[in-house]
Parts: C-alpha cells; structure tokens; sequence
C-alpha cells in the first residue's frame, strides 16, 4: 500500500483495490530529488514512494533526519512546555531516526540515504537544466523511460 495509518489504538491499514495497483502501475516513472532540506513528513512521502516501487530512484544527498512530533503545551505563567508526542516512520515501520541500514533508499542515523547521491549547494536553481542533481535525475527517467519501451 503507497499509504497507511497505523496507530496505538487501531489499525487503519487500507489495501488498494487491483484497479487502483493496477491505475498505479501505469503512471510515469518518478525520480525524487531529496536534500538536508528534506525533512518530517517529506522524509516518510520519500520513503513510501521508494519503498513501494513507485520511484525510480532518490537522487541527492541525505536528508534531515526529523521523526519527532512535537506540541507544545502552555503553561500557567505564559510559556510553553515543548515536548515529542509521535514520530514519524516509514512504511516498512522504521523509524526516520534509525541506525543505518546497508541498502540505499535506506533510513540511516539523520535521514535517508538516497539511491544516487549528489551534491548541491546552490538550493533551487533559477536554471533547473545547470543543477548537477536535476540532471542526474532526468538522466534516470530517460533510462527508465527507455527500459518501459
């Protein structure tokens, strides 16, 4: 399943119907381009899509590494109290923070490794076609576009 909720009282796992796996399949490859910006939330939609099959290959450098929830809770004389209530994980159940696996596309101590890694330190590139990791990734759809035909 690309998406699942699982939590401490229940779960709510939905397993997609064969039209929908099958909807899926047929859509254009993806190659995700993943940086020390990518973080939260962003990490686990990396890992779903990867994990699942759905891309084609995580093209950049490490990501954050942030699994923790946090709320803060206020307090009588006007602060706040911040503390971690959940944390992410991915869909193979691992935690964003976890110790390192010996595969790419793997959550490592800090993030998550990507299957191609790239270095680029200029952000978002006004130019997208001068950015080495832009590159690199179409590179990967052309070849995975080129494996389908």
């Amino acid at each position: 399943d690309l998406v699942s909720l699982i939590t401490a009282e229940q779960d709510s796992t939905r397993r997609l119907s064969e039209k929908e796996q099958a909807s899926i399949r047929a859509q254009k490859p993806i190659a995700l381009l993943i940086n020390e910006g990518t973080a939260s939330s962003a990490e686990v939609f990396a890992a779903a899509i990867h994990d699942n099959g759905r891309a084609v290959a995580l093209v950049g450098s490490q990501t954050y590494g942030k699994g923790a929830i946090l709320h803060t809770f206020p307090m009588p004389d006007g602060g706040g109290l911040r503390i971690s209530v959940a944390e992410y994980l991915t869909p193979g159940l691992h935690h964003v923070t976890a110790p390192p696996l010996p595969r790419t596309g793997s959550v490592i101590g800090g993030g998550i490794r990507p299957d191609i890694e790239c270095s680029s330190s200029q952000g978002i590139p006004s130019d997208t076609g001068a950015d080495i990791c832009v590159a690199l990734a179409m590179d990967v759809l052309d070849v995975a576009s080129s494996i389908d035909n």
